[in-house]
């Protein structure tokens, strides 16, 4: 068989339709979705490396702090023994912040690891086993390596707007590194009072990044972190430092500038706690950038999920109302049609919108009403009414004309019956006279087979008085009540209302009585007969049983009851199956002689009911003793 799309439910074919755009706007929205967390994670990520940035600067920045304690210390001044410790315990903890488990660095990120020598070098330091210039070298060595993690962290940035900060802010780290570098070199210089040229050459390419790295954080730097470094990086101290440091770029020499060395070392120190601030609040709004980035991902990603799931439920919901109210409907229109499939045409479909299902449901209504009233003339023509005017709603109502030839075909059906009727009614009355004229021929025969009969008895009675032997004379008995016995038959079909079947408990009743008068028998011998009822035997059954029933009464009677007072006999005929009777007869008489029950026939008597029970297609069997005789017949009527 081939499958079809069109042989598919309604609910499943809605589901596909639906189903193929929802798939694709879940696929689109998916996308969305995917695209949001992505975002969102790399926003995590960027937002991690800054405050990476954040730890590395401020390490970088303690180094620094400690690299200008330990030149100070190298230089004689005794007092600055306490703040170099206290710079040991502050770069150290700087340090320990790089080995934070949430922190996460790149496998070229050295971080702590850039400070592997920084121990031993305190250790020269606080014995000054170090020159100053050397203790200034192995510092900056390692303020380097943590400026070149600071680049390398600084390029996993992918957002655009955080790697532009990024990059202004690691402008800043440079040029704020090789400031502290300058003031360094030249705090010795001006204590010494000169430089050797390695160091001028090394002081001027310091110089150098440190006005190409603010000229591109000037450049590159956001408008409220520039603003705050207007504000914050100037007054004396900072144009002191600025000057002494733009003379010494111009002459590539110390002498002539007559600057104190303390006073050097405090104002640069100044400017540098300067730059660090401005250092500070760009790293601080950095992380606020990034963070706000964050979570203006995480709220589109939340929107972008809310509209998803707002998009989906609505198409489920629609889809689902949708369902619903095609589902109904289409539930109503086959249960309305089933009903009227079964006949029934109460039904009605409810209507519930104006779209294509409520005009179906209008449709379906007004079939079933075109129906109904089909029905309703269907119904009054069935009833006889052929005037009734039957609904034909055009050339295409095939229903309606059919009905309407119906009408006029029952109609001509009508007339043609009613005179079918008469005609049949006319040959009715002929056949009731002719068999009312039968019945009474059938009458008038059985009467006067009747009256035949009784001539016949009467006139054995007759010859039986001209008679003294008393052997003749029982002979010329039995003959008579054995013509008496058909009589009685005869008489009973004549005057009876059916002429072909006869009541046996009736006759049995009747035969007993005319038996009894005739033979004058005493009343202490009584009788008692049961018959199954309705049961009935046509005239060649009944002729034979009533000669069986008179022989045997009247053996009973002459024979069975002799020298004693009172005697009794049974009588039944009972039904045993659907065309076979049994007839038991029971007599409490003396009993019959065993040499009598198994003759020969030589009397009239057996020999006549041998004959009898033949012609009723039985069987007989005799059982006699001293308590009396039993007859059982079982026949067959044919």
């Amino acid at each position: 068989m081939t499958w079809r799309f069109a042989d598919l439910r309604v609910r499943t074919k809605l589901l596909i339709t639906l189903g193929i755009p929802v798939a694709g706007l879940v696929l689109l929205i998916g996308k969305q979705v995917d695209g949001s967390l992505k975002r969102r994670d790399v926003l995590s990520y960027i937002n991690l490396q800054a405050r990476n940035i954040g730890r590395l600067s401020g390490l970088l920045h303690e180094l620094q702090e400690e690299n200008t304690a330990a030149i100070a210390y190298l230089s004689g001044a005794q007092d600055n023994q306490a703040r170099l410790s206290l710079q040991h315990v502050r770069t150290d903890a700087a340090a320990d912040a790089l080995n934070d488990p949430e922190l996460v660095l790149g496998q070229d990120v050295e971080g702590a690891a850039s400070l592997a020598g920084l121990g031993l070098l305190r250790q020269r330091v606080q014995e000054r086993r170090i020159t100053s210039g050397d203790a200034d070298m192995a510092y900056r060595a390692m303020r380097g390596a943590l400026l070149n993690d600071l680049s390398r962290v600084a390029k996993l940035a992918l957002d655009p707007e955080t790697k532009d900060r990024l990059y202004s802010h690691l402008s800043l780290l440079n040029a704020i590194d090789a400031q502290a570098g300058v003031c360094i070199t030249l705090g010795r210089g001006f204590g010494k009072g000169w430089l050797p040229a390695a160091e001028l050459g090394a002081l001027g390419d310091a110089l150098a990044r440190y006005a190409t790295n603010m000229f591109l954080f000037e450049r590159d730097a956001p408008v409220e972190v520039l603003a705050a470094y207007q504000r914050t990086f100037h007054g004396p101290e900072v144009n002191f430092v600025r000057t002494v440091m733009g003379t010494v770029q111009e002459k590539r020499a110390l002498e002539g500038l007559n600057v104190d060395a303390a006073e050097w070392r405090t104002s640069s120190e100044r400017a540098v706690a300067l730059l660090n601030a401005v250092a500070a609040l760009s790293l601080t709004r950095i992380v606020e950038s990034t963070e706000a980035n964050r979570r203006d991902a995480e709220k589109r990603l939340g929107l972008v999920v809310a509209a998803f799931i707002g998009v989906l439920v609505a198409v489920v919901a629609m889809a689902w109302a949708l369902l619903q109210s095609m589902q109904r409907t289409v539930n109503e229109v086959t249960r309305a049609a089933g009903a009227l499939a079964e006949g029934d045409i109460r039904v009605k479909v409810p209507v519930t919108s104006n779209d294509e299902f409520g005009r179906m449901a209008r449709s379906i209504n007004r079939m079933i009403e075109n129906v109904g009233a089909l029905s309703a003339s269907a119904e009054s023509i069935g009833k006889g009414n052929y005037g009734t005017v039957v609904p034909v709603r055009g050339a295409a109502d095939v229903l309606g004309v059919a009905l309407t030839r119906m009408k006029e075909n029952l109609r001509t059906a009508r007339d043609l019956d009613a005179e079918q009727k008469k005609a049949l009614e006319e040959e009715k009355a002929k056949l009731q006279q002719a068999n009312d004229r039968i019945n009474v021929l059938i009458k008038e025969i059985h009467h006067r087979v009747k009256n035949n009969l009784q001539v016949i008895a009467s006139l054995l009675r007759l010859q039986r008085a001209t008679i003294d032997d008393e052997r003749l004379q029982h002979v010329f008995d039995q003959s008579q009540s054995r013509v008496a016995s058909m009589a009685l038959i005869h008489e009973k079909l004549y005057r009876g209302d059916e002429l072909v079947h006869l009541d046996l408990a009736q006759y049995i009743r009747e035969l007993f009585a005319e038996l009894v008068q005739l033979n004058n028998v005493r009343d202490t011998i009584t009788y008692k007969a049961e018959v199954d009822p309705g049961v009935t035997f046509d005239l060649n059954t009944m002729v034979p049983l009533g000669l069986v029933l008179n022989e045997l009464i009247t053996n009973s009677f002459k024979h069975a009851f002799k020298d004693r007072p009172a005697g009794r006999i049974v009588l039944a005929v009972r039904r045993v199956g659907e065309q076979a009777f049994d007839l038991l007869y029971t007599d409490d008489g003396v009993g019959i002689p065993p040499h009598r029950i198994g003759g020969d026939g030589s009397t009239l008597g057996v020999s006549l009911i041998e004959s009898l029970v033949e012609q009723m297609n039985g069987l007989l069997t005799v059982e006699s003793d001293a308590g009396g005789t039993r007859y059982h017949i079982r026949f067959r009527p044919r």
